[in-house]
């Protein structure tokens, strides 16, 4: 599988970008049917099945989340959140011709204006991919918050 860094570089970009500008519906539609987001809590390596996780969601989940998102009734982000997310640091892993998948990582740094207050965060982002046809899809994404043993007052920004 031929893959070049600039091609992961724009996805990824173009993911943050969906999530930054509230286009979540086009977002979902990045996630293979049997993907998996998870942001794990307390440690970056734990097991989802064994211990609490900030989120751990299915695609049907995520689709619940955003439905919640766009109600008009998730009350932490009425008024909603403005965020920028930037990607830097990424790295092409493991590659597996077969199934046509990728190990990709990458910082992320979120900033997030909400209430009257900025608030940074810091993740390192763990992803799947997978090629379909000619483009790719997230089989995983696991975003590890620096701060992911601490209180965080409102999460629906992480989508």
């Amino acid at each position: 599988m031929n893959t070049d860094r600039p091609e992961i570089e724009d996805f990824l970009f173009m993911e943050a970008r969906l999530l930054d500008t509230g286009r979540f519906d086009a977002w979902l539609a990045l996630f293979h049917e049997n993907a998996v987001y998870w942001v794990p809590a307390g440690h970056d390596d734990i097991d989802p099945t064994q211990h609490v996780s900030i989120i751990h969601d299915d695609k049907a989940a995520l689709a619940k989340r955003i439905a919640r998102l766009q109600s008009g009734h998730a009350y932490a982000q009425d008024p909603a959140s403005r965020v920028h997310r930037l990607i830097s640091n990424v790295g092409l892993g493991e590659a597996n011709d077969e199934s046509r998948t990728l190990r990709v990582t990458c910082m992320m740094l979120l900033v997030e204006l909400a209430r009257h207050r900025q608030t940074i965060h810091s993740a390192r982002c763990e992803f799947l991919l997978q090629r379909r046809d000619n483009t790719w899809q997230i089989l995983g994404k696991k975003v590890n918050l620096l701060r992911n043993n601490e209180v965080l007052e409102a999460t629906p920004f992480l989508l």
